[in-house]
């Protein structure tokens, strides 16, 4: 039985690992909301040991209380680092203080939690990193100019750690994700059907029609592919930002 600590867990995608790895292992996990959390550990799926703590990442008080609970307990074999969802912009100079903002609660704050951890030294030797983030950490896309540069910033920040700590066997990787079809998604895009006058299947043959495998990603799909990188392909794998988006990234 291994232990996983997994952030943001009461995101649709975080939660269905969660119920995932519950099944054999122990788990740590942290999110903002904790009477939600709550209510997901109440599953019966949980069948080992499972810590929750409140995690907000716009918030120095609320990590640094998050990493001392961390502090006290077991090491991880693995951690699951889902990086906060930055919100789309049009902006490509946006001004000094909304760069400041942007990065200090979407990228500083947050690898606040990260530091800690490793000073602490709770990662296993031969621990597994996996951070997982959006597509234009791979492709810069248009109306996602912030997200175009802080995604950037955090395959840097997993490059860096991914050759820092490698003298312990930790491995760092990034899954970045194209379309999901999120629980919370799949309602958008039933709106929007509704909207355009179209059937569900119809509008969805239309959204994924730049797709070579014609699909988004299910929830399954991506729980796969994080536990993949959470296992042995993991072992002589580091520092790479693996694209799960039906290949609609096209560079080499």
């Amino acid at each position: 039985m291994k232990n996983y600590l997994i952030t943001c867990a009461t995101g649709g995608i975080a939660s269905s690992l969660a119920l995932e790895l519950a099944q054999e292992h122990s788990l740590f996990l942290a999110a903002r909301n904790i009477s939600k959390l709550d209510g997901i550990v109440s599953s019966p799926a949980f069948q080992h040991p499972v810590h929750t703590c409140a995690l907000d990442f716009f918030s120095p008080d609320s990590i640094d209380e998050c990493a001392l609970a961390i502090k006290g307990s077991d090491k991880f074999d693995g951690v699951v680092f889902f990086i906060p969802r930055i919100p789309p912009s049009k902006e490509v100079f946006p001004d000094d203080e909304k760069w400041q903002e942007y990065f200090n609660n979407y990228f500083i704050l947050p690898l606040r939690l990260l530091r800690q951890i490793v000073e602490q030294d709770k990662l296993k030797e031969k621990a597994s990193i996996v951070f997982v983030s959006g597509i234009s950490s791979k492709a810069a896309l248009p109306h996602y100019s912030i997200n175009n540069c802080l995604r950037s910033a955090w395959v840097g920040q997993a490059k860096t750690m991914a050759l820092s700590l490698a003298e312990q066997g930790i491995s760092v990787n990034t899954l970045s994700l194209g379309g999901v079809m999120t629980q919370s998604y799949t309602q958008k895009m039933e709106q929007k059907a509704l909207d355009q006058n179209l059937s569900f299947e119809e509008l969805m043959e239309n959204e994924v029609s730049n797709i070579p495998l014609r699909k988004y990603a299910s929830v399954t799909d991506v729980i796969d592919g994080i536990v993949a990188l959470l296992g042995p392909i993991a072992n002589h794998m580091t520092g790479q930002n693996i694209v799960l988006d039906g290949g609609f990234n096209r560079a080499y």
